[in-house]
């Protein structure tokens, strides 16, 4: 149940109207979710999970200092505003802080990120939908196993001169493994509405990619045309705005963006924006400073068109912070965590019939975007079904491939993209999110296959 919007509202007034630093920030995120994991036609977990951590910036001096707290009891909060007192008289940088306490010149986006159906779904129905799935798969003679998420969480951000952000989020996801003598078939889907969930759907998807991976084949390495599911394509752009669409790498000379804004650095096929507050990814309408989300296009017809800002960085490029500051004990710098990557023009059904002969991908796991970040060099393997494809037809499964390849690169070749959009997102993180088409890449490197 929602802690609500005056009792933490009302704790972070007290505190910041009690602190003695010239200025105080405090924000405060607090989850609740319930977790069901399920495997071979039984529920074998059912967790709960309370969360609530206090942030708690000050400015003394012209130095800052940090400190959080997991309670919003008065003394609690007065100790971590000690605390962030000390740590910014120890402090050797004697920076004026660029945070702000006073209510925002901008408005913030309004959107609707709770809905109660989601959060009050008795247990029994989402289990009842759970045995349900078992008995359809059980019928196409294949076990599923998976999870099931209900939860919510409250962010809200009080600043010492009038500053006040609340707003309380419903978050659902539900994720399907189909199984069968060796082989498996994924899907996913994330929501804030539950009344969005088609776990149908999902079941069907998992059931088929299931069927067309059953006896994987070996392949020769090298480059192919691919054709990459939303999921796959999420975990790109994500590792993409993690180590190149932020301030701080650009500041550090690490980013792909570094000294390219105005380039051409993919293909015009590609757009990719950031924005709070669309609801049809995971809307966040502000940050942990409390600034109102910015919508910001990153990479805008294939040219490098901006960054994300929080307002430390903002201050050092004479900008003003876009909303995507972090928790304050972070270090990453500002990172856009709403993405969208445009849709095309393409049918989903017709890409695969544009390939020749090439490989069709679900998804990648263990990801690693950090071998060359100035050309977003990375490297990573499929999942849950790899597919060679010939004369546009799948003509049998391979075996999982390690990639390694600059996403600059292929996002240079792409052929075609999706007219139509998937959320991804994990349920049990709820405030970042991607929504991306399936895109078809002229070229794509594979270094190494499981045996």
């Amino acid at each position: 149940m929602l802690l609500g919007e005056s009792r933490i509202v009302d704790a972070l007034r007290q505190a910041a109207k009690d602190s003695p630093a010239d200025e105080t920030l405090l924000a405060v995120q607090r989850g609740g979710q319930t977790t069901l994991r399920f495997a071979n036609g039984r529920i074998h977990q059912n967790l709960h999970e309370e969360d609530l951590t206090v942030w708690v910036k000050v400015a003394c001096a012209g130095r800052a200092g940090v400190a959080t707290t997991s309670s919003l009891r008065q003394e609690s909060l007065a100790k971590a505003v000690e605390s962030a007192m000390a740590i910014a008289r120890l402090s050797g940088k004697h920076i004026v802080p660029a945070f702000h306490t006073a209510p925002h010149t901008h408005p913030t986006p309004k959107v609707t990120t709770y809905f109660p159906a989601t959060v009050h779904r008795p247990l029994t129905e989402i289990v009842q939908m759970i045995r349900r799935l078992w008995d359809l798969a059980k019928k196409k003679g294949t076990d599923l196993a998976g999870s099931s998420v209900i939860g919510e969480n409250e962010l809200a951000v009080v600043g010492s001169r009038g500053l006040v952000q609340y707003q309380p989020f419903s978050i659902g996801g539900l994720r399907l493994v189909a199984t069968q003598e060796g082989t498996s078939g994924f899907a996913a889907q994330a929501f804030r509405d539950i009344e969005a969930l088609d776990e149908k759907a999902l079941l069907a998807r998992a059931l088929d990619f299931c069927r067309k991976n059953r006896d994987p084949k070996s392949i020769r390495l090298g480059r192919y045309p691919v054709l990459l599911e939303p999921e796959a394509v999420a975990e790109l752009v994500e590792w993409l705005a993690y180590i190149g669409f932020g301030a701080k790498q650009l500041v550090e000379r690490t980013s792909f963006m570094t000294g390219r804004i105005g380039e051409q650095i993919m293909g015009k096929l590609v757009s990719i924006t950031d924005d709070g507050s669309d609801a049809t990814g995971l809307a966040v309408p502000f940050d942990l400073e409390g600034v109102p989300k910015q919508q910001v296009a990153l990479i805008k017809e294939g040219t490098a068109a901006g960054i994300v800002y929080d307002s430390h960085y903002a201050k050092l490029y004479h900008r003003q912070s876009t909303g995507h500051a972090l928790p304050y004990d972070e270090f990453e710098g500002p990172i856009a965590t709403n993405l969208f990557v445009a849709p095309g023009a393409t049918p989903h059904a017709e890409l695969l019939k544009k390939m020749d002969r090439g490989l069709w991908i679900t998804r990648f796991h263990y990801v690693n975007g950090l071998l060359n970040t100035q050309e977003a060099l990375m490297t990573g393997l499929t999942r849950d079904g790899t597919f060679l494809v010939e004369k546009g037809k799948v003509v049998g499964a391979v075996k999982n491939l390690r990639f390694t390849q600059s996403i600059l690169k292929a996002f240079s070749n792409i052929l075609a993209v999706s007219r139509e959009r998937s959320l991804i997102a994990d349920p049990a993180q709820g405030f970042s999110s991607a929504v991306t088409p399936a895109l078809l890449i002229k070229g794509f490197t594979f270094t190494g296959q499981t045996k």
